[in-house]
């Protein structure tokens, strides 16, 4: 996998892995692709209309009071796809 990931300091600033996610799905044709940082549930369907192969997925789910709901939600955007 080649993973493009946004730490907390960078999304504070308005950064995210988008971007980067388009360019390697673009240029990589012999690896997975992974993303990770800022995957929320209002930014989840950017991500999986990108279709990388794995999604990584924390404070989206580990800063929400329901996480279980939260982490099923994600998982029905993501089949849903």
């Amino acid at each position: 996998y080649i993973c493009v990931h946004t730490g907390y300091d960078l999304q504070a600033i308005g950064q995210n892995s988008f971007a980067d996610l388009m360019t390697i799905k673009n240029v990589v044709k012999n690896a997975k692709t992974a993303i990770a940082g800022g995957i929320k549930l209002d930014t989840l369907p950017k991500v999986v209309k990108l279709k990388p192969d794995l999604i990584i997925v924390g404070g989206g789910i580990a800063n929400q009071d329901d996480k279980a709901a939260a982490a099923a939600k994600m998982k029905q955007m993501i089949q849903q796809s």
